[in-house]
């Protein structure tokens, strides 16, 4: 990382921090990643309640840490997988997104030989035992027991790994939005604006997103709306995106009415709606604008120079066989 002080954050966080939580942190990670991470997971654990953007002047200033030793924390949360990072470059300055994940509990800390191993390390095996022992206090002893739990059988190579590294080296940066010139809509916005207890962090993928842009682009819908929609289309309990339901949703949406001066760069259903002289859009009109969109990948440029051409041949009607084959001969075409 080489962050700037003029560089702008935001911290999202799906979770509170429970008693266990904070216990595990402080006991068996803070060995682990250090007072100064620590003090930064929980001061981002703070501001995700805020859902604005900030610039890291501020993380310093109520930390009261250099840069340098906030990219060494930022460092060892990432090494324990309890932070992702998330950058848009610009000409002055970077963005950054910080997603956090939940501290495991002491039992699952417990069960990690790698974990174990760094953390008896760092105390000593007499002060393992003994946080584990308190930790653990009031659950079911298994003294008299064996354990017949079978293990996972490591390869040499997997044996050989440091699975912590490959995570630092592998973790997504600049790519968790689509990157498609097709598509026409403010991420930014959306992402700064609608919170993952609505949108959940582990539901923002890239398949997701390219769909939400798409259907934005499509129908001339704003960032704001699609962030309502969105919500009615997310199952929080038991973390589902239903993208079927916000196709639905987003065909019954009327467009946001935009001035330009370029009447083929409107939403394709915008561009239709002026070349019926205002009159609705069917539904199965939408649906062969959306395939056009989401199938064969057309821009909105493209979209509205070719159903112009089509309705100038085909008495103003818009017939689905007859889009599909001049589509197929469009997308030949290059």
């Amino acid at each position: 990382m080489d962050l700037k002080p003029k560089d702008t954050y935001r911290s999202e966080c799906s979770f509170s921090l429970s008693d266990s939580m904070i216990r595990s942190l402080v006991i068996l990670y803070q060995p682990l990643i250090g007072p100064e991470a620590l003090l930064l997971y929980l001061t981002l654990h703070a501001e995700s309640q805020r859902h604005i953007q900030e610039t890291h002047v501020r993380l310093l200033t109520l930390m009261n840490m250099s840069t340098d030793i906030m990219e060494r924390a930022f460092s060892r949360l990432e090494e324990y997988m309890l932070v992702r990072v998330f950058i848009k470059e610009g000409e002055s300055r970077n963005s950054y997104i910080y997603l956090l994940n939940a501290p495991l509990n002491p039992s699952d800390f417990a069960s990690s030989a790698v974990y174990m191993n760094r953390y008896g390390k760092a105390v000593g095996v007499r002060q393992a035992e003994s946080s584990l022992s308190m930790l653990n206090a009031g659950s079911v002893s298994t003294q008299g027991y064996r354990d017949i739990t079978k293990a996972v059988r490591l390869t040499a190579e997997e044996r050989e790994t440091d699975y912590t590294v490959e995570y630092t080296r592998l973790k997504p940066r600049n790519n968790f939005l689509p990157d498609d010139a097709t598509i026409s809509f403010d991420y930014e916005r959306f992402i700064a604006s609608t919170s993952t207890l609505v949108f959940p962090a582990e539901l923002r993928t890239r398949e997701n997103l390219y769909l939400i842009g798409k259907l934005a682009t499509v129908y001339g819908l704003s960032a704001d709306r699609m962030r309502i929609l969105v919500k009615e289309c997310v199952n929080v309990a038991s973390m589902e995106f239903d993208g079927e339901r916000l196709r639905a949703r987003a065909e019954r949406e009327q467009p946001d009415v935009k001035k330009t001066g370029d009447i083929y760069s409107l939403s394709p259903v915008s561009f239709l709606q002026s070349k019926q002289n205002g009159t609705m859009v069917s539904t199965a009109d939408k649906r062969i604008l959306e395939h056009l969109a989401l199938d064969m990948h057309f821009s909105n440029e493209v979209i509205n120079v070719m159903i112009e051409y089509i309705l100038s041949v085909s008495s103003n009607r818009l017939h689905a066989n007859f889009v599909d084959m001049v589509a197929g001969e469009w997308a030949r075409d290059g």
